[in-house]
């Protein structure tokens, strides 16, 4: 019978090298998919608030439009054509933008 040697094949240290692999690889997991997940949440998060405040300010712009038109230009009627014609013209320019925009072919 052969005497056992007190050293196995992998090295003294293998439960050491095997516990960093493991650590590594999930790290690199982790990395891969926590990182872009954690952006794309806070993108969400980030481009709703902007989306909501920016819904608010054009409200209050239209009513602040209105408001002044009525003062000091026009009639009430009048200065709500006025501003409902603007807001139409800028919703219009931007529906001819996006359709621009997904032409394939078309820059623009």
């Amino acid at each position: 019978m052969q005497p056992q040697s007190s050293a196995s094949p992998a090295g003294p240290d293998w439960p050491a090298r095997t516990a960093e692999t493991i650590e590594s690889v999930v790290a690199t997991i982790r990395d891969r998919t926590v990182a872009p997940a954690t952006l794309v949440a806070k993108a969400v998060a980030y481009g709703s608030i902007i989306a909501l405040v920016g819904v608010s300010v054009m409200v209050m712009v239209g009513v602040a439009a209105v408001r002044v038109a009525n003062v000091y230009a026009f009639n009430d009627w009048q200065s709500e054509a006025i501003v409902g014609g603007i807001f139409a013209l800028l919703g219009l320019f931007g529906i001819s933008r996006a359709r621009a925009a997904r032409r394939p072919g078309r820059k623009g």
